[in-house]
């Protein structure tokens, strides 16, 4: 038995102790993870979720290849919708009868298996050539399923003569399909009537979920050509245009789709992700009010407007939306992510940690769920909770840079220094230029005294990201200790440039420019650091040193006073 493989929407446990050989899921419908569809796709993992389909990583048994399997949710399809899949799937699969080339992807198969209308997809191999004698489609028929099994599944497959240069049109389809509607075993014709017009928006749409942008972008322009008023071919021209990254045009083709259907939601939402990609926020939100105008209760508006907001650090509004698309559809893994990063940005981490545990329920698989709630229990100074967090993260996920950052920085709190080095390196293996890696890295290797290499992780880092605060300061503290004050205070310049409230940057630079006799700058220097904190007792003690160098001992007698004061004053508020 087994979780369904949709576990953001179903997620159902097939575990009925009567029904043993299950093939489908209970609830939805949608096969379970390693069964046989028609005895030869073996289903392994779900791909993505759209509207009513799944799409599934399969694996043809006879040919001994992977396949993608895009199928009806049984228990969210009516009949009607099936009888279309499949006539859908049947002229895909004719036209890509006409496919020859190598590494194109094309409809290999389709049919019903139980409750199941599917079609399989694959990459044509090498071998397959185009002749007249093998051109053709595979059409699985629907068998009872006590009939099914991998030795009698050829029996169940017709092959279709389609002569080279046949037009294939969607009414000559549904001609033959009204035919096999009235005896479903009966074989098909040989052959398929010739009809002189295509469907170029079908032809467009198959291309487009091929990802073949190039020719769904022609097809759907023929289309516009043939009817320029087609709004699902202005659509479909937005979203291809989005694919081919020519956001600037998107915006044009959905502009065209919401004049001719202004009241559409989805068109509005579409609109919104091109002006995202446009960088044009103020619209973008515009849209998301236009697709909650028509539809209070679209939730792709409602999770949209959401992110948007959390990207422009809006955050109390974002939680809003999300809260409002989470009513609408609790069951959205990523809307609980983006609410549990929200939430993390605040630090309003117990919030957080309950957000994405709500998305973990949903999706177990995802690496970057495991990654934030390690991060969240680590900043909640936990991090012998993270760490096995993480380390579930790299093994999802074994090439992102990210996670084995993250995970090092659990094992630098738990001072595992070698391991947290180890781990550091293990991410610039796969992202050279991530400055946080290389800072950190620094600083663990600062610990455990190794100066000269954590100088050079500190100029790693900076090349990378010279506005890195931090890392200057660093840096500039270590030249100090190794005694290269000149080239400590120009660190520390660096750092005060960034960030000129840096009160150790003012104090560090202090110190260095007393050990190089330079006494008045020093003065200068810590008069910026005790009037950017005058709480601070440090920077009063050393400015009371540089006072007595310079044989002002009466000032430095005050602040001496002072500074013990600040000492007694921060004990007495200390717990005991």
């Amino acid at each position: 038995m087994g979780k369904c493989l949709d576990s953001e929407s179903c997620g159902y446990e097939n575990r009925d102790p009567e029904n043993q050989n299950r093939r489908f899921c209970e609830r939805c419908g949608i096969p379970l993870r390693g069964i046989l569809l028609q005895g030869r796709y073996e289903i392994q993992r779900l791909l993505g979720k759209d509207r009513g389909t799944v799409t599934l990583r399969g694996y043809d048994i006879q040919q001994g290849q992977p396949v993608t399997v895009r199928a009806l949710i049984p228990r969210e399809s009516s009949q009607e919708e099936q009888e279309n899949f499949l006539q859908d799937a049947e002229l895909a699969a004719a036209l890509s009868a006409r496919i020859n080339e190598p590494g194109s992807i094309t409809v290999i198969s389709y049919g019903q298996d139980g409750p199941l209308a599917f079609l399989v997809k694959a990459e044509l191999g090498k071998a397959r050539q185009a002749t007249p004698e093998n051109e053709g489609i595979t059409v699985t028929r629907s068998v009872p399923q006590s009939q099914q099994s991998v030795e009698e599944d050829t029996s169940t497959q017709l092959r279709i003569a389609v002569p080279p240069g046949l037009k294939i049109t969607t009414d000559s389809v549904q001609r033959v399909t009204s035919e096999r509607k009235k005896n479903p075993l009966t074989p098909l014709p040989l052959t398929i009537p010739v009809a002189q017009a295509r469907d170029w928006l079908a032809e467009g749409n198959f291309a487009y979920e091929l990802g073949d942008y190039p020719k769904a972008l022609s097809s759907y322009e023929t289309a516009l050509q043939e009817n320029i008023v087609l709004v699902d071919a202005w659509s479909g021209k937005g979203a291809t245009l989005l694919g081919l990254g020519r956001a600037d045009e998107a915006l044009l083709a959905y502009d065209h789709a919401i004049s001719l259907k202004p009241n559409d939601p989805e068109l509005w939402n579409s609109r919104a992700t091109a002006l995202h990609e446009l960088q044009r926020y103020e619209e973008e939100m515009t849209c998301y009010d236009q697709a909650l105008r028509y539809d209070p209760n679209y939730v792709y508006a409602w999770s949209g407007k959401g992110m948007a907001l959390a990207e422009r650090g809006e955050a109390e509004e974002a939680l809003g939306a999300f809260d409002r698309a989470l009513v609408l559809n609790p069951r959205q893994s990523i809307v609980w992510q983006a609410m549990g990063d929200t939430l993390y940005s605040l630090q309003r981490y117990n919030e957080a940690l309950l957000a994405i545990n709500k998305a973990l329920e949903l999706d177990t698989g995802s690496a970057a769920l495991w990654d934030t709630k390690g991060n969240i229990l680590r900043r909640m100074k936990n991090p012998e909770q993270a760490l096995p967090l993480h380390e579930r993260a790299t093994q999802l996920d074994p090439e992102n840079a990210t996670t084995w950052f993250d995970k090092g920085n659990d094992l630098r709190d738990l001072r595992r220094f070698a391991e947290a080095l180890n781990d550091y390196d293990r991410a610039l293996a796969y992202d050279p230029g991530m400055a946080g890696a290389w800072y950190n890295r620094g600083n663990v290797l600062a610990a455990i005294h190794m100066y000269e290499d954590a100088l050079r992780s500190y100029d790693q880092a900076l090349k990378y990201d010279d506005g890195l605060t931090s890392a200057w300061y660093n840096k500039g503290s270590l030249l100090h200790e190794l005694k290269r004050h000149q080239e400590a205070i120009v660190a520390f310049d660096r750092a005060l440039t960034v960030d000129m409230h840096y009160i150790a940057a003012w104090n560090n630079k202090g110190l260095a420019l007393f050990a190089l006799g330079r006494m008045d700058e020093a003065l200068a220097a810590l008069d910026q650091a005790t009037s950017f904190a005058p709480e601070e007792p440090d920077a009063w003690y050393n400015k009371a040193v540089v006072l007595e160098k310079l044989g002002r001992k009466q000032e430095a007698h005050t602040c001496q006073e002072w500074a013990r004061s600040l000492e007694e004053q921060a004990r007495s508020q200390a717990p005991s």
